[in-house]
Order: structure tokens, then sequence, then C-alpha cells
């Protein structure tokens, strides 16, 4: 350890040595040294004699050079002059007066209107005064009408209407049917299970128009032989058969419009509906089992080709959720295609105003 150390500074000691006295042994300080050359001051002349070529150098080392100049003394610097007094300053001229306003010319006099001549007045006639009337009786002096303060009425409150009591609804097996977005005839009703949801929920239905009141007429009693008071029974049987009469003119008056029958749809015609249908149909959204379910669409159309009732009259599939779902989406691809109405003969109204419409997702039928 104590080597080491020994070591360490007899190197440092040496270094140190090194620096102080490194340069004490080296001699040749020859780059050192500076160089003097001696200078001599030239004139012009001298520079000139010596810039000058050979042959002219040649003429003129014959003749002896010229003597220097003296140089003339510099004159004494004059001495400066001795600043002049400040004058005194001059008094401020007095402010000279302002020159009066020039007056304002006189506006010219606006020549007077020449008087027009004035019209002597008519005399007034006075009225001549009225003769006094005379009488036996002088008249009594008129009377001061007295104001009497008008009477305040009290207007009476108006009373509050009474509410007029709902009618009962009056329930005839004859009324027609009211309208409703499903068109369903009687061969064509479906027997509904009650255990089942129903597929769609039906508009409620607005209250039945009252049947005209019946009147009956009296048969007219002849003179000869009258007839005996009709007892309550038979009263009634008039009644019940007037009804049946005025509800069977009622039908005959509105007869229904021949339908057209025509020939079958083709094939290309069903195919086109078809199409016109598939276009807004999607399920994309729907369920795995709403996809996989078969619904049948019974479509009761208008005479201009736009559907009027829609309803599902069976279902295939795993469940009636499903089931719903999918006549929905079939429900909604009839209204909006059918919007405008679809490209279907009108001479064959009677083939196509009730279409049966199979939606199978995998492929689609149309009867």
């Amino acid at each position: 350890m104590r080597r080491g150390l020994y070591i360490s500074a007899s190197v440092h000691g040496i270094l140190i040595l090194w620096v102080l006295f490194g340069g004490v042994f080296n001699f040749s300080r020859d780059d050192q040294l500076v160089q003097v050359s001696d200078v001599s001051i030239l004139s012009e002349d001298e520079f000139a004699a010596l810039s000058a070529p050979r042959g002219e150098t040649a003429t003129e080392g014959d003749t002896p050079p010229a003597p220097r100049p003296t140089p003339e003394p510099e004159p004494a610097p004059e001495p400066a002059p001795e600043p002049e007094p400040a004058p005194e300053p001059a008094p401020a001229p007095a402010p000279e007066p302002a020159p009066a306003p020039e007056p304002e010319p006189a506006p010219e006099p606006e020549p007077t209107p020449e008087p027009e001549p004035e019209t002597a007045p008519e005399p007034e006639t006075a009225p001549p005064a009225p003769a006094p009337r005379v009488a036996p009786t002088p008249a009594p002096e008129p009377e001061t009408p007295v104001e009497e303060a008008p009477e305040v009425v009290e207007a009476p409150e108006p009373s509050p209407e009474p509410t007029p009591e709902p009618l009962p609804e009056e329930v005839t097996p004859t009324a027609p049917p009211e309208a409703s977005t499903e068109i369903v005839t009687e061969a064509e009703e479906p027997v509904e299970d009650p255990s089942l949801a129903p597929a769609t929920s039906s508009r409620p239905k607005t209250r039945p128009s009252r049947p005209a009141p019946v009147e009956t007429a009296e048969p007219a009693t002849p003179v000869e032989t009258p007839t005996e008071a009709p007892t309550p029974a038979n009263n009634a049987a008039a009644v019940a058969a007037a009804v049946a009469d005025q509800v069977a003119g009622g039908e005959t008056d509105t007869p229904a419009q021949d339908v057209p029958e025509g020939p079958p749809l083709t094939r290309g015609e069903k195919d086109g509906l078809r199409v016109a249908v598939s276009r807004c149909w999607n399920l994309g959204s729907s369920s795995t089992d709403a996809m996989s379910t078969t619904v049948v669409v019974m479509v009761s159309m208008s005479r201009d080709g736009r559907p009027e009732g829609i309803r599902m009259a069976s279902w295939d599939g795993p469940s009636e959720a499903a089931a719903n779902t999918a006549f929905q989406a079939a429900r909604r691809a009839i209204i909006r295609c059918g919007a405008n109405g679809f490209d279907l003969p009108a001479e064959k109204y009677g083939q196509w105003q009730d279409i049966e419409m199979t939606f199978n997702p995998e492929n689609m039928r149309i009867k």
C-alpha cells in the first residue's frame, strides 16, 4: 500500500520539476530574434526619380540633385477674436390693434305689395223686429228639465249550461260495419284461438250511426166499420217489421258497385307485385326466430291499387312473438310500397281485390 503511494508521489514531483525548469536547458531561440532593417525617408522627387525609366535616369544622374527647399516657417496662429458683446434685445413691438369688423351690408328692403283696392262692405240690413204677440193670458214660464241619473241595471250572471248527458249507444244488428285498416270478408274471417293474443291491434271503433226514426203510418179508420185498438204485442211486431223494411230499403238504396272479374292474373303480373313488395321488405334487424318464421298475410286492395286491410292469416315458426315481428315487417313493406298504388290491371280488380301473400325468408309467394 505504501509502495504505491511512494511511486505516485515521485511521478508527480518529476512532472512538477519538468514544468518549472524544462525550458532552462533549451538554447535554440533563433526563431524568437527580431530582425531590424534600415529605412530611409524619400521625398516625392526622389521617388519620382527612382520610378522614372532608365534613359531618363541616366540623363538626370549627371545633373546634380536639386537642393531641397527649405521649409518655410509656419505662420504664427492668429489670436482668436474676442467675442462680441451680445446685443441688447430689442423691445417687442406693440401689438397692432385688431381691424374693426366690416359692417354687414344692410338687407335690401323687400318691395311692399301694392294694396288691393278695398271693396266697400255692403250695408247690413237688420232683420225686422218681431211684432209683440198679444194674448189674453200670459205664457207659462218654461220649466228647467231635471236630468235623471240613469239607473244601473246589473246584468244577470249567465247560468252555467247543463252538460248534456251522453246518450247510451244503441247497438243495432243492422248497423253497417265501421271502416278500419283491415277489411275481412265473412268467407275469409279466420277462427281465432282465445288463448292466443291478437295479431294486430285494431283501431277503436267509432260510435255507430243512429238509425233514422221510423214513422209508422196509422191505418185509416173507415167510417162504416171501425177497427179495434191493436194490442201491445201487435204494436211491437209492427215496429220491428217497419225497422226491417227501413233497413232493407237503405241497403237497396246503395247497391254494390259492379266489380269486374276479368281473367286471372298472369305469372308476370304476380311476379311484378312480388318484386315490388320485396323491395320494401327488410328483416335485417329482426331476431333469428323472426327470420326463420313464415307468415301468410291477407291484403284487401282498393280500386286504385292501394292496400286497405292487412291481416295475418297464419304463421309457421318457433314462437308467436317471432310471428308478430315477421308480420309487422311484412305489413310495413306492403304499406310503404303500396302508398302510391300497385301497378295492377283495373279490368281484373275482382281477381286481386283480396290477395294472399306468403312471406318466407327463403322465397316469397303471391296467390
